[in-house]
């Protein structure tokens, strides 16, 4: 599979205990993660490879999970670094008003009288609620304060200018 097919939904920071359980800094909706039956990891350069969940516990953007075929801490040791994947296609629908943070990155951004003020290269979770940072190094607050539009299809968001520093 090309890996336009795929989303990234977290990363393996560490192992958990003794029986091969992963500790993942989760990078999609909590939702999203809660009801995973497979993931797929990857490492640069590497194929994407198949696992069934066996247990998953989500804490905040931290996620504990088991896969099936890691039964030792030792086995788990090798997937740290490694990036988790799920096949874009069978993502759910999100919400209106809801995103996919890869929906979000490398759409221009403009305020509400049409001027450009970049693209955002990626989406920092600032904990009560995700910023989008632009090529320039800008922050935006991800907020109905300040965005007052998102067109996915036109790769568009709209953001109230006279509240920016």
């Amino acid at each position: 599979m090309d890996q336009k097919e795929f989303v990234i939904l977290g990363k393996i920071e560490d192992t958990f205990g003794y029986d091969g359980k992963l500790k993942i800094k989760i990078f999609a909706p909590q939702k999203l993660w809660e009801g995973l039956k497979k993931v797929f990891l990857k490492r640069k350069r590497g194929d994407y490879v198949p696992f069934e969940v066996q247990h998953l516990e989500v804490r905040g953007r931290k996620a504990y999970l088991k896969l099936k075929g890691l039964d030792s801490e030792e086995e788990a040791l090798k997937a740290v670094g490694a990036h988790i994947y799920y096949p874009k296609e069978e993502l759910p629908q999100p919400k209106a008003g809801e995103y996919y943070y890869f929906q979000l990155i490398g759409v221009k951004v403009v305020d509400q009288t049409g001027k450009n003020l970049g693209k955002v290269q990626y989406i920092h979770d600032g904990g009560m609620y995700s910023m989008l940072v632009l090529d320039d190094e800008r922050i935006i607050p991800f907020t109905k304060n300040f965005v007052l539009g998102v067109d996915t299809d036109k790769k568009l968001i709209v953001v109230d200018g006279e509240k920016l520093p």
